[in-house]
């Protein structure tokens, strides 16, 4: 049974390591190949974008390593918190945001057999979708800590500085725009900078509550 921290720690460690890295590559591109300045634009207006998809995989891996991690302790519906099991039980079962309608009988069968079976295991399997809504901006990332019991994120975690801001108004504004076609969008090399300089932060931040969560049990009722 792979309970021990440290392992959890070191994947998601790994998978950060991994992601800073192609972050570095991703800077090093213009000055490595000297690309004319046209090109220069066209590849940092894209950059954003590939900033944007580095985080949310991170969201997406690291909480699925999590959630694995949590399965392999054989939980029982009892222990676990009540957050982590709503999200589980509203992740199987779409049905209690839609309730299947009168004139489908055949379907509320299915939903409360599966939700009979569900409350008979004897071992939850938490469910691994994570949903990040496709835009993983600061409401929908301490939306995701919340359904998981760990700590949020402070909003303003030093004087002057809106890390929220930073997020949603740079970042995935930037991303939004340039996935929308928005052509006025011009991106300049500081903005890169300040990109990666976001992720790296929002990574560090993401995996001291994962790791923190685990060692304290915030999992358990």
């Amino acid at each position: 049974m792979a309970t021990d921290p440290t392992l959890l720690e070191q994947e998601i460690m790994s998978d950060i390591s991994e992601r800073r890295d192609l972050m570095f590559r991703l800077k090093a591109l213009s000055p490595r190949y000297h690309f004319s300045p046209q090109d220069e634009a066209l590849f940092l207006n894209y950059s954003i974008p590939i900033v944007y998809s580095i985080w949310e995989g991170f969201i997406q891996t690291s909480f699925q390593i999590y959630i694995r991690e949590l399965n392999e302790l054989n939980l029982k519906i009892s222990d676990i918190c009540y957050p982590i099991l709503i999200y589980h039980i509203e992740s199987e079962f779409p049905q209690f945001k839609q309730y299947p309608k009168k004139d489908k009988q055949n379907n509320k069968v299915i939903f409360f057999d599966k939700f009979g079976q569900f409350y008979q295991c004897n071992a939850l399997r938490i469910s691994s979708k994570v949903n990040t809504e496709s835009n993983v901006g600061f409401n929908v990332l301490n939306r995701i800590l919340t359904d998981f019991n760990l700590e949020t994120i402070l909003t303003h975690p030093e004087p002057n500085y809106s890390l929220q801001d930073d997020l949603d108004k740079f970042l995935l504004k930037i991303r939004n725009d340039v996935a929308h076609g928005q052509n006025s969008i011009v991106v300049h090399r500081e903005d890169l900078d300040r990109a990666i300089k976001l992720v790296n932060r929002l990574m560090d931040l993401v995996f001291e509550r994962i790791k923190t969560g685990f060692i304290n049990k915030s999992y358990l009722r």
